[in-house]
């Protein structure tokens, strides 16, 4: 087993050689939107035609050459009259034809006004002057949102609801996306779980679940999980089946528990006489034992037993290293800076990232601090909807500003 670091890795450096070693995912599949569920494109997406295909109408009104627009009051006949989904028609001069939103732009025509700055009655239109009227107006051109051919989504991005919608607008019916298999192992004789009744000396495994919907719900829907009991020859025995069976064998590990100092913590010993060890135990609170390596060319993360450590290690450092395999370039959201109403007396050896709650105080935002920040705690978690980051050997006075991520952005990629 490697010998305890002396002195703590920082965060900066942890993530920069995470994503360093992280090679592109070479499992991929095919999906037709529909059944995309917030993963990655593994290739990029090129528009099959021009959105919008056509010149049309941004609002409901009248379509007209701006070149017929004189004095205000002038009134023009209305022969024509086009809806949405109508086939393209022909404006003659001096002519004015009725429109609704998304309706062609009758050829002809170069500028559509909205009703309610017409008079409209009896056929005919009565107009407002040319000083009042820009050319081109209200008209949302062919190609304004996408050009056929062109890249509209590039690989590596998310399929959030947006970027579906836009794919679908250009034609696309089908992406190929980033598919590993995630698997998950807990460890630890002391776990049962939730269905279970209550035994002496044990508690319910919240880590599992909780780990499994962080993957889940960030973009990796293939994940497996298999709990481990404090015994290196079946945790071996375990990991060898994993590794030799094609039809298990992950594309990444991510175990929580297991990677401390105690004497029953074997799975990161195992993993390690598997692989190799990159690095091990940060200057990160929570989350100190966090270790990072390869077995048999699969990364694996070692995350640790509390679930507060695993909440923040895996939204700080494994989904950060999981987006670049799959080709994204910004891995991490940007933080907001903003005050606190909190004191941090005493300055730590350790970043300390600290659930807090956004909320609304004299007028502009500012951060509270849960009480309870204790590492084996979940309900701060769910009490608060973001991480507040302390640098190391900073105290903090109420007014500070820290640096601040949502959860909602930490997930959203």
């Amino acid at each position: 087993m490697s010998q305890i670091p002396a002195v703590l890795m920082p965060v900066e450096d942890a993530l920069s050689r995470l994503l360093d070693s992280m090679r592109p995912f070479s499992a991929v599949q095919d999906l037709v939107l529909g059944e995309t569920r917030g993963q990655y494109l593994a290739s990029d997406v090129a528009a099959r035609v021009d959105v919008p295909a056509f010149d049309n109408a941004a609002v409901d009104g009248v379509a007209l050459r701006y070149q017929d627009l004189a004095e205000p009051g002038l009134t023009l006949p209305m022969p024509l009259r086009v809806a949405a989904g109508d086939p393209p028609c022909t404006l003659m001069p001096g002519q004015v034809a009725r429109i609704f939103t998304g309706a062609p732009v009758p050829t002809g025509a170069d500028t559509v006004l909205m009703q309610e700055d017409c008079e409209i009655a009896d056929g005919r239109v009565r107009l407002p002057g040319r000083d009042d009227v820009t050319q081109g107006q209200n008209i949302r051109p062919a190609g304004q949102d996408a050009r056929r051919d062109a890249i509209v989504i590039e690989r590596g991005q998310r399929l959030t609801p947006q970027a579906v919608g836009l794919i679908a607008s250009v034609g696309v019916p089908q992406v190929t996306v980033s598919a590993p298999r995630v698997l998950i192992l807990t460890s630890g004789d002391e776990l049962q779980r939730a269905d279970e009744s209550p035994l002496p000396g044990k508690i319910y495994d919240s880590n599992g679940p909780q780990l499994e919907q962080l993957v889940v719900q960030s973009g990796f829907p293939a994940v497996r999980r298999e709990h481990l009991p404090d015994d290196p020859a079946i945790i071996s025995d375990t990991l060898t089946r994993y590794l030799t069976d094609a039809s298990q064998r992950p594309d990444v590990i991510i175990s929580t528990g297991g990677v401390s100092v105690g004497e029953e913590d074997h799975l990161r010993a195992v993993l390690e006489a598997k692989g190799s060890l990159d690095f091990w135990r940060l200057a990160i609170k929570p989350g100190k034992p966090f270790t990072f390596g390869q077995v048999d060319g699969i990364p694996f993360f070692g995350l640790p037993g509390n679930p507060s450590a695993v909440l923040v290690c895996y939204l700080t450092l494994v989904l950060p290293a999981l987006r670049r395999a799959c080709g994204a370039q910004t891995v991490l959201p940007a933080p907001q800076t903003l005050p606190v109403n909190f004191s941090v007396n005493k300055p730590g050896k350790r970043q300390e990232y600290l659930r807090v709650r956004c909320l609304q105080e004299d007028g502009e935002l500012r951060l509270q601090q849960h009480p309870n920040q204790s590492s084996g705690m979940l309900s701060s978690a769910v009490w608060a909807d973001g991480l507040a980051v302390v640098p190391v050997g900073r105290t903090v006075s109420p007014g500070d500003r820290l640096a601040y991520f949502s959860f909602a952005d930490l997930l959203g990629g």
